[in-house]
């Protein structure tokens, strides 16, 4: 692929995202919305055109930039987060309505499409996930004019369904080698408590470490950390998802 076709891709996709940034404050049409509609419209022309086959290259630039993508959604909405004693019962509020909400409507999903699409109930399961999921690009944009207290907890909920369905998803897309449904729950278990300790490890570290640079440049170094850490936490089977939240909330 030809270097500076990619940069100038890139460079117009970032442009064309802040481009529906401000066009979204004007409308209240979420930006991300947007970008779907672009896309659909960019594939129907391509294919016009005699389609476009990606190479495994491509392929690979992408899954980079999804891993990245993945971690900044999780960073940001762990970073809106306020974990403060007079928050407690929002937080368990927004907390439950969230989990109960992305169970349910999965679920519901999922037996809209088993009964008329796909007879394979993890299939279902794994498809329906992504569509569950109250994604906080769409409520966030949407929430402005409602009153402090419904603003907050629209935001909280919307994080948590975010959080929860990412992590949702990549539990059923783990391979768990034929493991039965205790010793799933169980690997489970162990992994977030095991993860959960070293995250709060890590983390301490990370923030001693980041006080002490003296530097004005930290944001990439950030994010190379990040991505460091979620790597390892793939390669040893941890929730590298929770590493970046507990983070998050450090």
């Amino acid at each position: 692929m030809d270097p500076y076709l990619f940069i100038i891709v890139a460079a117009v996709a970032v442009i064309v995202s802040h481009l529906f940034n401000v066009l979204a404050k004007a409308t209240n049409i979420p930006s991300v919305l947007m970008l779907i509609a672009l896309g659909l419209v960019l594939h129907q022309v391509l294919r016009y055109f005699g389609g476009f086959t990606p190479g495994p290259l491509f392929v690979q630039v992408l899954n980079v930039l999804g891993i990245a993508g993945l971690i900044m959604i999780v960073l940001e909405a762990a970073l809106d987060l306020e974990l403060t004693r007079d928050r407690r019962s929002l937080i368990a509020r927004s907390f439950a309505v969230a989990l109960f909400t992305l169970l349910g409507t999965t679920a519901a999903i999922a037996f809209v499409l088993y009964s008329v699409l796909v007879q394979d109930v993890y299939r279902c399961l794994v498809y329906a996930t992504p569509l569950a999921i109250v994604s906080s690009a769409i409520v966030l944009p949407s929430v402005t004019r409602l009153q402090q207290d419904q603003r907050e907890f629209m935001v909280y909920e919307a994080t948590f369904s975010d959080i929860l369905g990412i992590m949702l998803f990549y539990f059923l897309v783990d391979d768990h080698g034929g493991a039965s449904a205790g010793q799933i729950a169980a690997n489970v278990t162990g992994s977030v408590l095991l993860t959960v300790l070293v995250s709060l490890l890590v983390g301490l570290a990370l923030i001693w470490v980041f006080q002490r640079i003296k530097t004005r440049v930290k944001f990439f170094l950030l994010i190379a950390v990040l991505m460091l850490l979620y790597a390892l936490g793939k390669k040893m089977n941890l929730s590298s998802l929770l590493i970046i939240l507990v983070f998050g909330l450090m």
